[in-house]
């Protein structure tokens, strides 16, 4: 989306300011735009898109654990029953927050765009548009 985005649309107004002569700047500078509005989209997918993953998850989890715990059968680890029920409580506070923070990194990173996370394929982007910004200044 922010490819063509970038490219034409940004380039082509480009071009109507810098004038047709110098199109090869006109689309350096609309790839570098793409590439830094596709940068940051992907970081905003990433954060948001964890964020939002790991709070349904944990919504689901916690009801899971409370009714293991309100029925007696919760053991943080096999083997090991709490003494009373505020133990168990705890114990399971402890657990869900301590999971909360691995589940949140493993789904970040899901919007890719050929297997490469989006914000980097945002630089791999903007460099490219350096390409012809280049190459329109050595002719």
């Amino acid at each position: 989306m922010f490819i063509p985005l970038g490219a034409v649309a940004f380039g082509g107004l480009f071009t109507l300011i810098l004038g047709e002569e110098n199109s090869s700047l006109a689309l350096g500078l609309g790839l570098i735009v793409g590439g830094v509005a596709l940068f940051f989209a992907g970081r905003w997918f990433q954060d948001w898109d964890a964020e939002r993953r790991t709070k349904n998850y944990m919504t689901a989890r916690k009801v899971e654990v409370e009714a293991t715990v309100a029925s007696g059968r919760f053991q943080p680890v096999p083997g090991y029953q709490p003494r009373d029920h505020a133990e168990a409580q705890h114990l399971a506070t402890q657990m869900l927050e301590q999971e909360q923070g691995t589940v949140k990194k493993q789904l970040r990173n899901r919007h890719t765009i050929f297997f490469i996370p989006m914000q980097y394929f945002g630089i791999v982007l903007a460099a490219i548009g350096l390409i012809p910004i280049f190459l329109n200044f050595t002719s």
